[in-house]
């Protein structure tokens, strides 16, 4: 009986062959996307890691290393999470006081649910959905932290 012998390089060929086009389709995507985000300036991100590679034991002093160089405003990717960050305390004040509709959305990882499913719907920490009526239990909370202080 003959047996049919195949390189292992043949295998790395094929593997290059298949990874370098979807590599290069998945860059041209991003780079000619017909609908780009405005977003703030910032560093350019490595393509699965992001910026992690700029933020280091101290994110605070990472972060204003980084917006001395991009401005009080900036936005970073936090792997695939876009994250901006406002680095003075005039760019603290305008996204919680005129964008906070805008930017009350939020990621919450699977991890965080709630057993019960009453609280997952109910409570400001623990709902995955950001609805209409978790932004208005968000600003009534804001506006009392705000007014106690």
């Amino acid at each position: 009986m003959a047996s049919i012998f195949i390189p292992v390089e043949t295998y790395l060929h094929i593997t290059l062959l298949l990874l370098v086009p979807a590599f290069l389709l998945l860059i041209l995507k991003r780079k000619f996307s017909k609908n780009p985000v405005k977003l703030p300036p910032g560093p350019k991100p490595w393509p699965i890691i992001g910026n992690l590679s700029l933020i280091g034991d101290n994110p605070h002093v990472s972060f204003a290393q980084i917006s001395k160089t991009y401005g009080p405003l900036i936005s970073v990717r936090l792997g695939s999470q876009l994250v901006v960050v406002g680095s003075s305390p005039d760019a603290a004040a305008a996204i919680l006081k005129t964008h906070d509709r805008e930017l009350s959305g939020r990621h919450v990882p699977c991890v965080s649910f709630a057993r019960e499913p009453k609280y997952n719907r109910d409570s400001i920490a623990w709902t995955f959905e950001c609805t209409e009526e978790w932004k208005n239990f968000r600003a009534l909370m804001k506006s009392l932290i705000a007014s106690s202080i």
